[in-house]
């Protein structure tokens, strides 16, 4: 009796088992992975004083953008004064910054901008450009780490 009792308890848990298949799917297919970098790339600009000088009370740096690139932003300049010797050296020291310009984006072989400022002091003033800042660092001066550029030293001797 107890075999048979056993028996029974195994066919009623046998039936309430449900009965699964497994299914697999099997492609030949190829995934490709892709990555897209979105971030600023050097627009091979590349900014050159063309003439500094002085005209009337005003002092002036023309500056041209000498790549082979539009400019993909606008930069900045600044102008600093030392009142003898160098305002800016060529290892980077600087004398006092005095002012602060931006310089408009500009297309590659366009018309120089005219840059100006009006001393106050007597003394040797210099203008700085920026580069871009991903343009390749080669024996440019490095400030902010950003390559510049730097004009020439304009004497201002009297102030009219």
């Amino acid at each position: 009796m107890n075999i048979g009792i056993v028996w029974i308890l195994l066919i009623i848990t046998s039936l309430n088992v449900p009965i699964t298949t497994t299914r697999a799917l099997f492609t030949s297919q190829t995934k490709i992975k892709t990555t897209i970098s979105i971030g600023s790339q050097f627009d091979n600009s590349s900014l050159s004083f063309i003439s500094t000088g002085r005209e009337k009370n005003e002092i002036f740096a023309y500056i041209q953008n000498e790549g082979t690139g539009d400019m993909g932003v606008d930069s900045k300049y600044y102008i600093y004064y030392s009142p003898n010797g160098n305002p800016v050296s060529p290892q980077g020291g600087t004398g006092d910054l005095v002012y602060q310009g931006i310089i408009p984006k500009m297309v590659a072989s366009a018309e120089p901008v005219k840059l100006t400022f009006t001393p106050t002091m007597k003394g040797f003033y210099m203008f700085m450009a920026f580069q871009n800042h991903e343009k390749p660092i080669g024996e440019e001066l490095i400030i902010e780490g950003t390559p510049v550029i730097v004009s020439k030293k304009i004497n201002v001797n009297q102030l009219k």
